[in-house]
């Protein structure tokens, strides 16, 4: 009885030992993730700004020109009054205009 005990003690610390493993994997795939989000977000704002450079086009007018599009495509959106959303179209307009102004 006591060499079956032993065999399953040992399973069990290996297994405690790959499930260990297999977060610090996961730990550090998000944390690869979250960067692969970030550089992606970069070069999109990158881009988006390129464009604006290449057309003349002020970072007003281009704010303009995404409300004018969201409008069309989202006319219930915007005649419903301030919602969370509309809240959070402010937050990502002042975001647009800082890192247009740093970079």
């Amino acid at each position: 009885m006591s060499e079956r005990i032993k065999k399953l003690e040992e399973r069990i610390i290996k297994r405690e030992q790959k499930i260990e493993k297999l977060q610090v994997s996961l730990k550090e795939e998000k944390n690869r993730l979250n960067k692969d989000k970030e550089t992606l977000l970069h070069l999109k704002y990158d881009d988006v700004l390129k464009r604006m450079q290449e057309t003349g086009v002020s970072p007003d007018q281009a704010l303009q020109a995404i409300d004018e599009v969201e409008k069309i495509q989202n006319p219930t959106r915007f005649t419903e009054g301030k919602t969370e959303d509309n809240k959070n179209d402010i937050n990502n307009r002042e975001g647009v205009q800082a890192y247009a102004q740093k970079y």
